[in-house]
């Protein structure tokens, strides 16, 4: 199942300091007990640490994806999941990196500095590192990110990304005193402005709608059109697009240290394969995914570890408010409070001694400042409450126990991709348990590679329930936006909105207060929660099965958005 990532432009995907997990550190592993994990010794990164002086030279790294890029672009609105940006993540420029608490950095590979120079009207500077270039010998100069901002700030709708976060506050991004020096000014004060920094692509890839759209479809090509190009330690080796294999080797041209790893392979797998291909040695990690099956297998390796850290993905349940049955808010709120969440995330944390509960906020994870309980008081577990709302919108409840109305039955299309047993799972629980509150709800399972592109995407929205994972990052408030407004913006699979949230963002991203900052960020909660398009469920831990000798790679909360794949290899 591919996994969205939340605001894409922030990581990409803050003012940081309001985002950070309290009391989070990283390093250090969970080892393979099979008792459940307290959850506050979960760190924020699970990987097993190591100086690159211990980390042996060669080798090849095989990791599983649920399906290859749609697009290389990951801002286009085919692409930008999370196993979409953990690829890019091995041959796009970061301008900025993040620390195991979720703090942000300049990324030294990429820029000299990147610092906040003026306060009115806000200015950036960037000075992008001399030695920087793409591998075709094109430099990394202010070129690139002048179109990546022409692309992205929503002016033009012909580019139609998938979110204009940040961007649409920039003014005019200039040449400074020379090409490597980028002077970034904003139209409106933007708290989130690092976010935008990541995941840099060059000019030819982005100047036109056609390019942005086009280009990189099939690959992240040169300007030719023909040559694999990075701006990351690894380049495109091959891709086999029919079977979803997708295989790195070093960039000559890199200018940083050299990878440790010669290849890096991605390929795809289905969710009910991969645990045995892990075991069978065919990959060297992976995500258990709430599976205990997975658990169990993963440990049956000889030669494999369980590694655990505090997650960032968010499962929820998004519901289609274009769509018939869900039009009527109310109605998407019944159907919240028919659900017992808590049920939802015991039968998908407990299989894998996962901590964790229900999740109470649609903007912070438990344990960020600013998390409060904006949800129950909404719509907390309540199938009499969720009854008497479809009664008062004019449904009766009939003796076959569903809600009729004008001779329709409320009938809910839950889609679901294949070959995903917690999905699956998912969709039958809601099923028994909206049944008791009139709800008539039926599983339609659909093809994975379909999932998003033809079902769950904006242009289509063919759907009427659906259970995926958002994907939260270091800058959540600024990120969220493409996602709850406006009701037809990019990555709002609900298509409803609160009209007045435009304003609650415009005042939140312009607040460089922490406190005050949080206080806007709850206004929104609270109001994005009351619309009901998305039921929050729970915020997943990770933990993965990982090869004994495999260092600098695995679950981490915040620095799975900064790999340095130059590292990633296997202790001497």
């Amino acid at each position: 199942m591919r996994k969205r990532i939340k605001g894409i432009a922030v990581l990409a995907t803050a003012a940081a300091a309001a985002v950070v997990l309290a009391g989070c550190s990283g390093g250090g592993t969970a080892g393979n007990s099979s008792s459940p994990v307290a959850e506050s010794s979960l760190k924020s990164t699970g990987w097993t640490a190591a100086d690159r002086a211990d980390v042996q030279d060669g080798g090849s790294i095989t990791l599983p994806i649920d399906s290859a890029p749609a697009n290389f672009q990951i801002n286009n609105l085919d692409s930008g999941t999370v196993d979409d940006q953990a690829i890019s993540g091995t041959y796009l420029p970061s301008f900025i990196q993040f620390k195991e608490n979720g703090e942000w950095e300049a990324n030294k590979d990429y820029v000299d500095s990147i610092e906040l120079t003026k306060d009115s009207p806000q200015t950036v500077e960037i000075t992008i590192n001399p030695k920087a270039v793409w591998s075709d010998g094109t430099p990394i100069t202010e070129k690139d990110v002048a179109a990546n901002w022409k692309a992205l700030n929503g002016t033009n709708e012909d580019f139609a990304p998938l979110a204009t976060n940040v961007w649409e506050d920039v003014k005019s991004v200039e040449q400074g005193d020379d090409e490597r020096d980028v002077i970034v000014t904003f139209s409106k004060t933007n708290a989130d402005w690092p976010s935008v920094f990541t995941s840099i692509y060059p000019y030819w890839a982005v100047d036109t709608p056609e390019h942005f759209n086009t280009a990189w479809a099939k690959g992240p090509y040169a300007a030719d059109g023909k040559t694999y190009v990075s701006g990351g330690p690894y380049t495109v080796e091959s891709f086999d697009a029919n079977g979803g294999v997708l295989t790195f080797e070093k960039n000559p041209k890199w200018w940083g240290d050299e990878g440790k790893l010669d290849t890096i392979v991605f390929k795809t797998v289905s969710r009910d394969g991969v645990a045995q291909a892990y075991a069978n040695k065919e990959f060297d990690a992976f995500n258990l995914n709430g599976s205990a099956d997975n658990f169990k297998t993963a440990n049956s390796r000889s030669d494999s570890k369980i590694e655990r850290s505090l997650g960032t993905t968010q499962r929820q349940i998004t519901l289609n408010g274009t769509a018939d049955v869900f039009k009527d808010q109310d109605v998407r709120q019944a159907f919240a409070q028919a659900i017992n969440r808590k049920v939802l995330a015991q039968a998908i944390l407990s299989p894998v001694k996962s901590p964790g509960d229900v999740l109470n906020n649609l903007v912070y994870l438990p344990g960020q400042e600013g998390y409060t309980d904006d949800v129950s008081s909404v719509y907390g577990y309540d199938t009499a409450k969720a009854k008497k709302k479809l009664e008062d919108a004019g449904y009766e409840i009939g003796s076959d126990g569903y809600a009729t109305k004008g001779g329709t039955t409320l009938e809910v299309r839950f889609v679901i991709p294949s070959d995903n047993p917690n999905s699956a799972n998912i969709a039958q629980l809601v099923q028994q348990q909206t049944k008791q509150a009139g709800f008539k709800v039926t599983i339609d399972t659909v093809p994975t590679d379909d999932f998003f592109t033809k079902y769950i995407t904006t242009d289509g929205r063919d759907f009427d329930a659906t259970y995926f994972a958002w994907q939260g990052t270091p800058f959540p408030i600024s990120s969220l936006k493409s996602i709850y407004y406006p009701a037809d913006a990019g990555q709002n699979y609900t298509g409803v909105t609160d009209d007045s949230l435009g304003a609650a963002w415009d005042k939140a991203n312009a607040e460089l207060d922490a406190d005050a900052r949080t206080e806007d960020a709850q206004e929104i909660d609270e109001k994005i929660v009351k619309v009901a398009g998305t039921i929050p469920l729970f915020a997943e831990p990770y933990a993965w099965g990982v090869r004994k000798d495999l260092v600098n790679y695995g679950p981490a909360q915040f620095q799975q958005y900064s790999v340095k794949w130059q590292d990633v290899g296997y202790t001497k």
